[in-house]
């Protein structure tokens, strides 16, 4: 029986994993796998056989070599359940309010600059005040 090696997005998208995580299998010695050398470095294929065993899936059913594939939910025809809605909204509130913390604070560094810049400008201008007073005129 000849093995059969594909390439690691073929066999990250046939397990749906990673591309990171195949590389990983090769690495640590979980799948087998055979390497060309190239101007660039090495090129990996990977053993079909031994990603199907290493990641338990096999054949689909009526697809000749394939592999059983994860299937999105817009692959599948399927509606969001309840849980899904659920979680986006928690997911989008938590974002909300991050937001309105950097909004707060952003405000506050505003306000503090602002009454820097007031109070420089008032320091300012009390430097440029005539010089023609004499030292006994202060109540005037």
């Amino acid at each position: 029986m000849t093995a059969t090696f594909i390439t690691i997005q073929e066999a990250a998208e046939v397990s749906g994993k990673s591309i990171q995580t195949i590389r990983r299998a090769i690495k640590g010695k979980k799948v087998s796998s055979r390497k060309k050398k190239t101007p660039q470095g090495y090129n990996y294929a990977v053993d079909r056989d031994s990603l199907f065993k290493y990641y338990r899936i096999g054949p689909a059913p009526g697809v000749k070599g394939g592999a059983r594939k994860q299937r999105s939910l817009a692959e599948t025809d399927e509606y969001a359940t309840v849980r899904d809605l659920k979680r986006i909204r928690t997911s989008i509130e938590d974002l909300m309010d991050d937001q309105q913390k950097t909004k707060d604070n952003f405000v506050r560094f505003m306000k503090t600059f602002q009454e820097k810049f007031v109070l420089l400008e008032n320091q300012l201008k009390l430097l440029e005040e005539p010089k023609d007073k004499k030292w006994y005129h202060f109540w005037k």
